[in-house]
């Protein structure tokens, strides 16, 4: 080839080189684009739902369900106080009023009523009419709507309601239609971690979907007037906002599982929201609509769980049980014979796990059932039948009748008004802290003033400003007696502390002592 025309043509060929290789690394490096058009080898074939990998839809849950999800107002008429509305209210008092103020304005008003709206959720439970939502939804109210989703507002009867779990029972007249009711699941079997759906009118806004995962069970968190004693709750990061109370909390085959409750109201707080399992629910509302009153079973004790600590000191074969901090007077179990201390093990033959065990066994019976426990005292096992009496509503529970302030105190000399031990810094009760605190003039011991962060003490659960009265059942009068009983104990063995809070009610810790030279 002739040399002229060699350098021109290989500079052509590295150029087409060039070229072709962009337009290959183009086509590579494409994004993969899918006609629109249906493809005739595919004909008759649906075409694939674009869901994400691994996201799960829940519209045809919501679809069937929203139908059965109502929206609640209640109206509620309350007298404002005396003096209310009343722009001289805070000046009738004073001896220059009448020179002051007009003689046509001296006259005092009388107290105005006004109405007051509030609004909720709730669910269809059976196509006759019956709704559950929260009883704070409707309490107070003198008079209740249900919208249905169609836009019918009908007017409601409340049949029953429950404050110790947060539960009221409607009902609509269903004019002899059959409205959609949601199905109810079992919340007993629901894990942490299982997909959620809330539906409900958060801010008026109707039927409004929220999806979360359950994210813990057996919450007993103060909400209301609920019995903490007697109900927990589920946790769920679906967002449950103003509105939802009342609404349906659905598992992922759309049964019901929960009553969405309450929201933590923390500014910080996020996806922290609380419902009412179903399974307690229903034993309610089962009873709501037959008498439109609940009853449960009450045998009358303060109870702790058994521990570790508690099973060494009290020589247990295992933690089953509960051991009993006090008994009301009066109640089943003070007319059988049971005293603090005891630890009751079994009901019926069935061992006792802890006290939500005891409590759901003997809340789930009726006034008047005899229940047979078997306890150990001494060392001793025992037996008891009881007689249950009705279960008081929380806020009735522990208010016993009012004891007299003690005006005593133990005097003892400055320099031995405190003292350390156990991770537990005491002082002595001074008739001041007895005052405040209401305690009777037999109540003797020591006030916690601090407590160490990290200690046995602290785990066990002492708490500031609690008086412990007795260790190992010794008393502890004051300064001097703290010293000497815990200075006669043995590091890592189990002590009884013997605790006394507001108005003389005690209870009974079990703590390790912590090895020398530790507090």
């Amino acid at each position: 080839m002739n040399r002229k025309w060699t350098f021109p043509l290989l500079l052509a060929v590295v150029g087409v080189s060039i070229v072709f290789g962009m337009v290959l690394g183009g086509r590579l490096n494409a994004p993969q684009i899918v006609l629109a058009a249906r493809d005739v080898r595919t004909a008759g074939l649906a075409p694939a739902a674009p869901v994400a990998a691994g996201a799960t839809d829940f519209a045809d849950i919501v679809e069937k369900s929203i139908p059965a999800v109502v929206g609640i107002t209640s109206t509620s008429v309350k007298k404002a106080g005396e003096g209310e509305g009343d722009p001289h209210g805070n000046l009738r008092d004073d001896p220059f009023f009448r020179f002051f103020v007009p003689p046509d304005q001296q006259r005092r008003r009388a107290p105005e009523e006004r109405r007051e709206q509030s609004g909720g959720s709730g669910f269809l439970v059976s196509p006759d009419g019956y709704i559950l939502t929260n009883n704070h939804v409707v309490a107070d109210a003198t008079k209740v709507e249900v919208s249905l989703m169609d836009g019918t507002r009908l007017t409601a009867e409340i049949v029953g309601t429950d404050p110790n779990i947060d539960l009221a029972l409607l009902k609509i007249d269903a004019k002899g239609r059959s409205l959609q009711a949601l199905p109810l699941g079992d919340s007993d079997r629901l894990r942490p971690g299982q997909w959620v759906i809330a539906i409900g009118n958060p801010f008026e806004l109707s039927e409004t979907v929220t999806v979360g995962v359950v994210s813990a069970k057996d919450r007993q968190v103060p909400i209301g007037e609920t019995d903490q004693g007697l109900v927990s709750f589920l946790q769920t990061d679906a967002a449950i906002n103003f509105g939802n109370s009342g609404g349906p909390l659905l598992d992922g085959s759309g049964r019901v599982v929960g009553i969405n409750t309450a929201i933590n109201r923390s500014g910080m707080a996020e996806g922290i929201g609380f419902a009412l399992p179903i399974n307690m629910a229903r034993s309610a509302m089962e009873q709501l609509r037959a008498t439109g009153k609940v009853r449960r079973g009450y045998i009358g004790i303060s109870m702790a769980d058994v521990n570790d600590a508690t099973r060494e000191y009290m020589k247990l074969p295992d933690k089953n049980g509960v051991y009993v901090q006090k008994v009301v007077d009066s109640g089943p179990a003070a007319v059988a014979g049971l005293l603090p201390g005891d630890v009751i093990r079994s009901v019926g033959g069935e061992a006792v796990k802890n006290g939500r065990d005891l409590l759901a066994r003997v809340a789930s019976r009726k006034p008047g059932d005899k229940i047979d426990l078997e306890v150990l005292r001494g060392g001793k096992t025992l037996a008891f039948t009881l007689t249950l009496s009705e279960r008081p509503d929380a806020r009735e529970i522990g208010q016993g009748n009012l004891r007299r302030r003690g005006q005593g105190g133990e005097a003892e000399p400055e320099s031995s008004r405190s003292a350390e031990g156990l991770g537990i810094k005491v002082e002595s009760l001074t008739p001041q802290m007895r005052e405040q605190m209401e305690l009777p003039d037999t109540v003797k011991g020591v006030v916690v003033a601090d407590v160490e962060v990290g200690s046995e003490a602290a785990a066990a659960g002492v708490r500031l400003g609690v008086v412990i009265a007795a260790v190992n059942d010794n008393a502890v009068g004051g300064i001097a007696a703290w010293k000497d009983v815990v200075g006669r104990l043995k590091p890592g063995e189990v002590a009884k502390i013997k605790q006394v809070t507001f108005r003389g009610d005690t209870s009974v810790i079990f703590m390790r002592v912590p090895a020398a030279g530790k507090n």
